[in-house]
């Protein structure tokens, strides 16, 4: 082998050393697709009960039973092995709740054709809105009524699962007051197994298009998981 062919031999596998190591780099070093599991010890202590303060990965939104725009009652049971966005609000709000109205389209229009995802805005203000109101809002706000659900029923349901389930509301004694409970902007991001996968800004397209795309992590793991 003369001087010129061994050079280009160690050339070559120089060449491929460095390609391997960029390969192996790449994939050591990517972005992991997957959301921590949110429980009551990984939130504020401001917005978790004090009987919850403390509990560790077992906690899911669990039982409930409330009443969508169309009349239907509608349970647990119809979200289980879903990834369910779910939200606060109320139809006479002209703050907050339209701007988190429109970035629920947004993730509606998304994942449009996906049996697999389930929007949830529950009404903090059940004594005004009932179903025909609902309906009423549901039609002006272009709301799916297959997709996503504007849900109603008693305060006292309302109200723990706001502020024992998915922890949108200041517990009182910590500035909680009326306004706290009303005007939460968070959406909630639940996955298939009930379980908190993360809070976004419901008035913010950007953390809107942010939880797009962690549904769609979270539609990978339950695919993995089939």
């Amino acid at each position: 082998m003369d001087r010129k062919t061994s050079e280009r031999i160690r050339l070559a596998a120089l060449a491929v050393v460095f390609v391997v190591g960029v390969v192996w780099g790449y994939y050591l070093l990517r972005p992991q697709k997957q959301l921590p599991v949110l429980s009551p010890a990984d939130l504020n202590p401001a917005v978790v009960a004090d009987s919850l303060e403390g509990q560790g990965m077992n906690h899911t939104i669990g039982a409930w039973k409330l009443t969508d725009q169309s009349g239907t009652v509608r349970t647990h049971q119809d979200v289980a092995n879903r990834i369910v966005v779910a939200n606060f609000f109320f139809t006479s709000c002209q703050s907050i709740c339209v701007d988190m109205a429109q970035n629920m389209r947004l993730i509606q229009s998304a994942y449009a054709d996906d049996p697999r995802v389930q929007l949830l805005s529950h009404s903090v203000t059940p004594e005004a809105d009932s179903v025909p109101v609902l309906a009423k809002y549901a039609e002006a706000n272009g709301v799916d009524p297959k997709r996503w659900w504007l849900l109603t029923g008693p305060y006292s349901e309302i109200n723990r699962l706001a502020r024992t389930k998915y922890f949108a509301v200041m517990e009182e004694g910590q500035t909680w007051d009326e306004h706290s409970f009303i005007h939460t902007e968070n959406l909630a991001l639940i996955d298939s197994k009930g379980r908190i996968r993360g809070y976004y800004d419901g008035t913010n397209p950007d953390q809107a298009r942010l939880l797009i795309k962690h549904v769609g992590w979270l539609l990978d793991e339950l695919e993995e998981a089939e």
